[in-house]
């Protein structure tokens, strides 16, 4: 499996997104995300639009408007994020595999990395980003 720029920027939206909820109720504009995540903002407005249409990010219009979580942090996982703009996870095809043997490894496989990109919630993400934001604050204080 390999994880799209798409896959790759819907997951630093949503984090982005889970940061500034955490720290107001108001929602932020795709122009902030894009700007604060360095992705191109029309890529993230297409990106936006599946995570909207997968009940992931609600969003408001007007002036003041823009996205909002619609699930608590650690209610959404990255396979509700991946499978939100990539669709279905697949490590590999197993159509018309010849071999019985491999074709039970990639099931497998699949099986085994839903379960655990399961179970890696927003929350984990946003907690790790925290983190690595205030380690890197802390290098800066000490140069």
């Amino acid at each position: 499996m390999k994880l799209t720029t798409k896959g790759q920027y819907a997951i630093q939206a949503m984090i982005g997104i889970a940061v500034h909820c955490t720290k107001s109720s108001e929602p932020i504009s795709l122009r902030e995300v894009a700007s604060n995540q360095s992705i191109p903002l029309p890529f993230l407005e297409q990106i936006a639009i599946k995570l909207r249409r997968a009940g992931l990010v609600k969003s408001t219009r007007g002036p003041t408007g823009g996205y909002v979580l619609l699930k608590d942090k650690k209610q959404i996982s990255l396979v509700d994020i991946i499978q939100a703009v990539e669709g279905p996870l697949n490590v590999a095809p197993s159509a018309g595999n010849e071999f019985e043997v491999t074709c039970q490894l990639w099931q497998k496989l699949n099986r085994s990395i839903f379960t655990l990109l399961k179970s890696i919630t927003l929350e984990d993400l946003y907690y790790d980003s925290i983190s690595l934001k205030a380690s890197k604050d802390n290098q800066a204080y000490v140069q």
